[in-house]
């Protein structure tokens, strides 16, 4: 099993034309982790599986050698349904770069640039920036950069192939959170801030959601929160308003419920 993953993982890895560094620093591991398992010595941890396959382009099941029966092609070429399967749900955030960007991009990606980039996206507006997907496409011109938001095309800009261009295309990503984050924000995101909540303050969400309130309920308040302008960095108080203003108030529309909520924000 070791080995038939770590071949997978090397296999994967060449035909997306990436040196180990260059894996590693994207999944934010050592070269030498990935060295030991393309080499059988070692697994991954199951926290980087969804990591490793969103770098790579496959899924889990190919990843741990797990076979199914779904076929999209008709001769079954495994990397064109891998290629389809992927283009069917859209990103949340997808930046897609001309081929002169790649090394920039794949510098830019060693350093802590987009990590400081999230950080004080978090500090500023308490937007968390979902990972953001990358592909190189040959179609675009050598030096375009596109960002979109669940396949819309929001940003489209061309950039010198230098250093200067990735703090540029981390900025642009944040400029995009700021301006489109209600269209962001999904479930998932929101489980990841209700998950921080209740480590770092236990009772303020504990037993409440999704156990009373479910995450799609917040969800929608927290977009119309951000459509009036609010920001969800007083996220503790917005959640404790939502267990005011549904459990106690007993209300169900969800403008309502997010207005009464703004109105007790500073």
């Amino acid at each position: 099993m070791d080995n038939q993953i770590g071949e997978k993982i090397s296999q994967s890895r060449q035909n997306q034309k990436m040196t180990q560094e260059e894996f590693a620093s994207r999944l934010g591991v050592t070269p030498q982790a990935v060295s030991k398992w393309e080499r059988g010595l070692s697994l991954p941890d199951i926290a980087l599986v969804g990591g490793i396959c969103q770098i790579l382009h496959i899924s889990a099941n190919e990843l741990l050698g797990i076979k199914t029966e779904t076929k999209v092609t008709e001769n079954g070429d495994a990397f064109m349904q891998e290629e389809i399967k992927n283009r069917l749900i859209a990103d949340p955030l997808l930046l897609e770069i001309g081929v002169a960007l790649i090394p920039v991009v794949t510098e830019g990606l060693k350093g802590n640039l987009m990590n400081m980039t999230r950080k004080n996206l978090a500090a500023e507006c308490g937007y968390l920036m979902p990972l953001v997907r990358i592909r190189d496409n040959e179609a675009l011109g050598e030096d375009e950069v596109r960002i979109f938001v669940y396949g819309e095309a929001v940003v489209k800009e061309r950039m010198l192939p230098d250093a200067s261009s990735f703090p540029k295309m981390a900025e642009a990503l944040a400029a995009v959170c700021r301006e489109h984050y209600a269209k962001i924000l999904n479930k998932s995101i929101v489980k990841t801030m209700v998950d921080n909540v209740k480590e770092l303050y236990p009772g303020v969400a504990d037993g409440l959601i999704p156990e009373q309130i479910s995450y799609l309920t917040l969800e929608l308040v927290l977009k119309e929160l951000i459509r009036t302008g609010k920001n969800m960095k007083d996220f503790l108080h917005i959640v404790e308003g939502l267990e005011w203003e549904i459990l106690s108030e007993k209300k169900t529309d969800v403008k309502e419920i997010a207005e009464a909520i703004a109105k007790k924000q500073p």
